[in-house]
């Protein structure tokens, strides 16, 4: 019981970290207006912010295996309403990245 409540807590602050780090980071990215490419280091940044909502992804799909394990877990879970914030984490997240991976692809079509 310990250790799943200890994991329960580094998990939430993981998620509370890397959260707090988008939107510390967050910048729109806008359309090139005379530059038709992409500096390397901006497009490995742009890489980089979407190999970081890859592994925040994986982190929930890894937390909800291990709480969908345990009916006591699941039962906490649910109770919380903590499925529906990861799912909403998870909505955002992907909008994020799509829109990041759009912004990399719009340098590939000139």
């Amino acid at each position: 019981m310990r250790n799943s409540t200890t994991l329960i807590g580094l998990f939430f602050v993981f998620c509370v970290f890397t959260s707090n780090a988008q939107q510390s980071g967050k910048s729109t990215p806008t359309e090139p207006t005379t530059t038709t490419t992409l500096a390397p280091e901006k497009a490995e940044e742009i890489q980089n912010k979407i190999a970081r909502i890859d592994a925040h992804l994986q982190a929930i799909e890894t937390k909800k295996a291990f709480v969908l394990s345990s009916e006591a877990e699941t039962q906490r879970a649910n109770d919380s309403g903590w499925f529906d914030s990861m799912e909403e984490i998870k909505e955002q997240l992907m909008t994020k990245k799509t829109k990041l991976i759009n912004y990399l692809n719009s340098f590939d079509d000139e």
